[in-house]
């Protein structure tokens, strides 16, 4: 019985783990901790619970504030683009003319709004029209401006100009040498009639006509008066002969 103990005990010992081992095993690994930890910090750190995680609503607002951002960009954008495409037709509309079309189909509107589109449609197409009217007499303008016809109707204009000045002052000179003129032969005249009258009076002249003194000096009135017209008759007729060579 006591070989059978022994062997039972030896096979007992090999099948099962030696504590004396983990015990060694335990106490060398705890050893071998530099900084072990007390079992209060080890509560504390326990108990303190790991911050909770941030929510995501200061993403959110970013991501809603960065999207707003974009939309009022491509709005703005586009709203610049039509500005710029509104500018681009205002400025081709004397290049092309789209006629307006009927809008036939009007889907979920009433005869009111149907109505107030055909009005607005046609006073737009109105107001297209006018500002082609006023855009095609600029170009006509500007064309006839920067031509060679306006250029020749200018130069032609200036030498119609040069001619009428030249015209005037030969007129106005002609005019001032007529009177001249008339003063000399109405001098001439008195001075003539003054001498007949001296001739009388001192009677180297006598008049055999039974007229009294009022009578002989009316006639003279009158003979000095129908030479004056004769004169100026004479002068103007000389006038227009020279006028009229000069224009022939």
């Amino acid at each position: 019985m006591g070989k059978k103990g022994s062997w039972f005990s030896s096979v007992k010992k090999a099948l099962s783990p030696d504590p004396k081992k983990g015990s060694k095993s335990k106490k060398k690994w705890f050893g071998k901790e530099k900084d072990p930890v007390p079992d209060s910090a080890f509560l504390v750190a326990s108990s303190v619970s790991p911050p909770h995680p941030v929510p995501a609503v200061e993403e959110v607002t970013l991501v809603e504030v960065e999207e707003e951002q974009t939309k009022h960009a491509y709005s703005v954008a586009a709203s610049t683009s039509a500005a710029a495409e509104a500018s681009a037709a205002a400025n081709q509309v004397a290049v092309e003319v789209v006629p307006l079309t009927k809008v036939t189909k009007f889907a979920g509107k009433s005869k009111e709004e149907v109505a107030t589109i055909r009005i607005q449609t046609a006073f737009r197409g109105y107001l297209a029209r006018r500002a082609l009217r006023a855009l095609r007499g600029l170009v006509r303008l500007k064309s006839l401006a920067d031509g060679p016809t306006a250029e020749r109707q200018t130069a032609h204009t200036l030498k119609c100009m040069q001619m009428l000045s030249r015209v005037q002052s030969q007129i106005s000179s002609r005019r001032i040498r007529m009177l001249e003129e008339n003063r000399a032969l109405q001098r001439q005249l008195m001075q003539k009639h003054a001498k007949e009258l001296e001739s009388l009076r001192r009677g180297e002249e006598w008049d055999d006509t039974v007229q009294s003194k009022e009578q002989v000096e009316a006639s003279l009135l009158k003979k000095y008066e129908a030479a004056v017209r004769r004169e100026r008759a004479l002068a103007y007729s000389y006038s227009h002969q020279k006028t009229w060579k000069k224009s022939s």
